[in-house]
C-alpha cells in the first residue's frame, strides 16, 4: 500500500524545514524565503529532531508559514504546490529511521511504500538525515554567537 495523497499530513501539523529546505523551495520558485518561512516557539519533549534556533530572544523552530485557514503555505486541494521540491520532511513522512519506524498522528492508516517509491523514501531519508546533522551544527554555532532576528538568519541562509 503506498501514499494516500489524502493531505492529511498538509494540513494538520506545521512543517518544519532546514537550510537547505529553505534555499531549494527559494530557487524553484523564486520566492524570497521571507515569504514563506516562519518560525515557531520550542517546546519540551517535541517529537521532532530539528534544532532550534534562538531567534529574537527566544528559541524557535523554522516552519513552513500556514496559510490563512492554517494548512500549509504550498497546500492545495490539488495537491502540494511544490511537490518537486518540498522539504525533506514531506519527502519521508511518517517515516523514521530508515522506515522501520512509522510514527504518524495525521496518517488514516499506516502502510508502506513499495518497489520504486520504497527506493526513493530510501534515499530520501538518509539525505534528510545528513541535512538535519548539518543543520545541529549550524544551529549551534548560530546558538552560540547569541542567534539574531529571523531577517538575518535568513539572510545568512541564502548567502550559503
Amino acid at each position: 500500500m503506498n501514499c494516500a495523497r489524502c493531505g492529511a499530513c498538509c494540513t494538520s501539523f506545521g512543517v518544519c524545514i532546514t537550510p537547505d529546505d529553505i534555499r531549494r523551495i527559494s530557487k524553484a520558485t523564486g520566492m524570497l524565503p521571507s515569504e514563506f518561512v516562519d518560525t515557531v516557539q520550542d517546546y519540551p519533549g517535541r517529537e521532532r529532531t530539528e534544532p532550534a534556533l534562538l531567534i529574537d530572544g527566544g528559541m524557535q523552530i523554522l516552519v513552513l508559514r500556514r496559510s490563512l485557514s492554517n494548512k500549509c503555505f504550498f497546500y492545495s486541494p490539488e495537491g502540494c504546490k511544490i511537490y518537486a521540491h518540498r522539504p525533506l520532511l514531506c519527502r519521508t513522512y511518517p517515516f523514521k529511521k530508515g522506515m522501520k519506524d512509522m510514527r504518524s498522528r495525521a496518517c488514516p492508516s499506516e502502510w508502506a511504500p513499495e518497489g520504486s517509491e520504497r527506493e526513493h523514501y530510501e534515499h530520501d531519508i538518509l539525505l534528510y538525515e545528513k541535512e538535519i546533522a548539518e543543520f545541529q551544527k549550524f544551529a549551534k554555532e548560530w546558538n552560540s554567537k547569541g542567534g539574531g532576528s529571523l531577517k538575518q538568519l535568513l539572510k545568512l541562509i541564502s548567502r550559503a
